[in-house]
């Protein structure tokens, strides 16, 4: 009996050693995210973001993980701030503080462009709150973007497959190139072959006019040789007459 005595005093006393060590922590967490709350009034995020992050470690609830995640989405860091939405999400009870999780949580799909989970996460926060009107808004926003989102991937699908495609249609092409190519050179031998006589014509022209001039040079030659001989004769005539 006294062993099992024993035994009951040292389970009660680590009971309340472990209740105490987890009162302490639950002080420091609430210490933490009070820090946290002021750095985050401040606008001093980072800091904000450090002191959130230590007393979700020490004591994870749904308050310090929300705030966790609005520290990092206004650092733009929305990928991050969404996943820990979701981890505050789950521990959410309260039907308008889940509304208002779902709906920063559509803000950060949204600006990290994933207008699908966005319109999801709009959703979401409308079905737990109906009344809220912004949630409405931005729920318009991210079903137009994701339309323009579709219809652009749809088109570089389509521009891609009409790009694979190509390589098929390839030597029809280059046929069809081929024959334009050689009716340009058909035409211009066919030009040149109509151009053909006219130079014929031009340079036989030239001939004709080379002749024309040797023979107006031979004709002045021979004059000249008739001028030379008549003087000849003169001379001698004019010596031979004393």
């Amino acid at each position: 009996m006294m062993k099992l005595f024993l035994k009951w005093i040292l389970c009660v006393v680590a009971t309340v050693a472990a209740g105490g060590l987890l009162a302490q922590s639950k002080g420091q967490a609430h210490d933490l995210r009070r820090d946290a709350d002021q750095a985050y009034d401040q606008k001093k995020y980072d800091a904000a973001e450090e002191a959130y992050r230590r007393s979700s470690i020490i004591d994870p609830d749904e308050k310090g993980l929300f705030n966790l995640g609005n520290a990092i989405f206004n650092q733009s860091r929305y990928d991050e701030a969404a996943r820990q939405y979701e981890k505050a999400i789950d521990l959410i009870d309260d039907p308008s503080e889940q509304a208002k999780a779902w709906y920063n949580l559509g803000n950060a799909h949204y600006l990290n462009g994933k207008f699908e989970q966005s319109v999801d996460a709009y959703k979401k926060s409308l079905i737990t709150d109906p009344s809220d009107l912004e949630a409405k808004q931005n729920l318009m926003m991210a079903l137009r973007e994701m339309k323009m989102q579709q219809q652009k991937q749809e088109q570089q699908d389509q521009e891609q497959e009409e790009n694979q495609e190509k390589p098929e249609d390839q030597p029809e092409q280059q046929d069809q190139q081929d024959n334009e190519d050689q009716q340009e050179q058909n035409q211009q031998n066919q030009d040149s072959n109509e151009e053909q006589p006219q130079e014929e014509q031009e340079q036989k022209l030239t001939k004709d006019q080379a002749m024309q001039l040797l023979e107006i040079i031979d004709e002045e030659d021979q004059k000249v040789q008739e001028k030379l001989r008549k003087k000849e004769a003169g001379e001698k005539k004019k010596s031979k007459d004393w």
